[in-house]
Parts: structure tokens; sequence; C-alpha cells
């Protein structure tokens, strides 16, 4: 038998070896396309938050700062919906593709007429509601071979699609209150489960060290301390960043901590995908127009799509404590050559 040969089967036997650390490796060099686009949508989607920053703070822009307000602008409404058309066209599914690609086109058109507004966003809650589905049905259906049990199976996508459920409640009742559907009872439901579920972000990913849940902690304090100092500036900030006037103060420092948590602890594990997912989801805010709600639409595909890789062992943090003895069992006895008729 050939060298190459041997060296397949020993990678196939030992997942857990030099095919393991070459995936990783890989992973860390180059990013996939779905992190990329997120970070470009990251930067427009930061820069007009800083604009509207800038402008609160000093009562007005200076006049370079109006000089570049219009692009930045454009940019913060255009670069996110066309980094849903370049997830398009690498998804698998079809369905998929016709739903990302819908997300995109709409929010370009949206964005370039205020008269397609309501077309577009129905567009954008359908078509994310329809790729996250497609994207977590798929996890699922890869996962369902690997693993020894139902129950393992549908682990992995239990907290991805916790936040997905969460953050797609947020869009569909912000765009439902911005479309004049209960004002007064949707705007204020969908800024909550917006940081509702930017507070979840830390469970779901399993923050669990002491630097982590520190961080979480300190900039929640922070928060409060800062809106307990300087009430009036803390709400215009609220609301002019974030446009979450009528969050709770304590949801409101839980949410914004457990993104910056969450960015700051993938970052450390090379999980950058997630990472700018929650980046991107805390920067674009309460989604009640239509930039931010393509640019939140696109964090939630992006965190659902890069949160492991599909079709891969469940780690073993996703596993039942069973199911993880049944795992770690499994893979010592590849490692040692076989089963029983080896």
């Amino acid at each position: 038998m050939s060298r190459p040969t041997t060296d397949a089967g020993d990678r196939a036997a030992n997942p857990t070896g030099l095919a393991a650390v070459r995936d990783r490796f890989d992973a860390a060099v180059a990013p996939s396309l779905a992190t990329v686009l997120g970070a470009v949508a990251f930067v427009s989607t930061a820069g007009v938050l800083a604009l509207r920053l800038l402008r609160n703070a000093l009562g007005g822009l200076p006049l370079v700062g109006h000089a570049v307000a219009p692009a930045v602008t454009t940019l913060a409404a255009v670069v996110p919906a066309l980094a849903v058309l370049g997830l398009a066209t690498e998804a698998d599914a079809r369905a998929e593709r016709v739903a990302l690609a819908a997300v995109g086109a709409f929010g370009l058109v949206g964005a370039a007429d205020a008269a397609a507004w309501f077309p577009a966003a129905a567009a954008v809650l359908v078509g994310t509601t329809a790729g996250l589905a497609v994207a977590l049905a798929e996890r699922a259906h890869a996962r369902v071979g690997a693993v020894d049990s139902l129950r393992a199976a549908f682990a992995p996508i239990a907290r991805p699609s916790a936040v997905a459920a969460l953050g797609t409640l947020a869009l569909a009742c912000s765009l439902a209150a911005s479309a004049g559907f209960g004002t007064t009872t949707l705007r204020p439901a969908g800024a909550a489960l917006v940081f509702a579920t930017l507070a979840a972000l830390p469970l779901a990913r399993r923050l669990d060290g002491t630097v982590d849940l520190g961080l979480w902690v300190v900039a929640a304090f922070a928060v409060v301390v800062a809106a307990a100092s300087a009430p009036f500036v803390a709400g215009a900030v609220a609301l002019v960043a974030f446009d979450a006037g009528t969050v709770p103060l304590s949801l409101l420092a839980l949410g914004i901590g457990g993104a910056l948590a969450t960015v700051a602890a993938d970052a450390r594990r090379r999980a950058f995908g997630p990472a700018i997912a929650a980046a991107l989801l805390l920067c674009a805010g309460v989604p009640a127009t239509l930039p931010r709600a393509v640019a939140f639409a696109l964090g939630l595909l992006v965190l659902v799509r890069e949160w492991a890789p599909a079709g891969r062992p469940a780690a073993s943090e996703d596993l039942a404590p069973a199911d993880r003895t049944a795992t770690a069992d499994r893979d010592r006895t590849a490692t040692d050559g076989g089963g029983p008729g080896a």
C-alpha cells in the first residue's frame, strides 16, 4: 500500500490528529467568506454608529464630518446588503440562495427608493427567517450521521437556534412597528428582544472563563455607572446610537456587556466569525430601519453559519455527559487502531 493511502487512512481513522490540527490552522489563517463579508459590513455599520455618536457628543459635526456623512450613511445602507448577496453566492442549498438573494436585493432596492420600503422590509424578514431555518436544518442533518443518539445530533443546533429565534423575533417586532402595526407595543418589545439576544450570546457561546465572564460583568457595570452618573447623556446615547431609548437599563447593560464579552472571548479562541457577528449585531442596534435591519440580519446569518463547522463531529461541550463519554471512547478506540476486530 502506498504511503499517501496510508496517510489518508490515518486521517480518516483519527480525526483528532494531524488533519484536525491542519483544519484549525487553515481556519485561523484563511477566514471564511462569511467572516470576511461580515467584517466588511461591520466596518461600514460601525462607521455610521461613530458618526451618530460624534454628532450627539459635539452638538453637531465639524466641516469634515458634514462632508463625509452622506457617503458613510450610504455605505452603511449598501454594504451589508451587498454582503448578504455575497453570502448567497456560496450557499449550497437552492432555498438558502434564493432567501439570501432576496434579502440583499431588496435591501438595496429599499435603500435606493423609500417607496419600496414595505416590500423590502417584508423580503428582509422572510428571507432572513428562511435563510436561518435552512442553515440550521442543514447543520442538524449533517450531525445526524456523526453521533449515536438523537439528543446528541440536535445538541449542536440548540444554542444557535435559540439565539436565531430571539433575533428573528426582534427583527419581526421592530419592522412591524416601523410599518405601523402595534407601534406602541411592538417597538419596545423589539428593542428589548434585541438586547435579550445580545445578553444571551455569552450563555449560548459557553463563555466559562474567569476573564470572559469578568469582562461581561465589568462592561455591564460600566454601563450602569455611566447611566447613573449622567442619565440624560446615557439616554441620548442609547437612543441615538442603538435606537434603544425604551430598553430597561439592566437589560441594556447586560446586552452591551454580553456582546463585548462574546467578541473578546471568540476573538481570543480564534472563532472570528462569531466574534464579527456579535460586533455587527451590537453596532446594528434595534433594526427599526431598513439599513439597521439588513445589518442585523447579516449578523444573525454569519453567527449561525460560523457557529461551528457543519459536518464535523460535535465539540465535547455541545454533547450531553453520556454522549460526550461515548464520543471520547470512540475517538480513543480509533486512535488505538480500531474496534474489536482490529
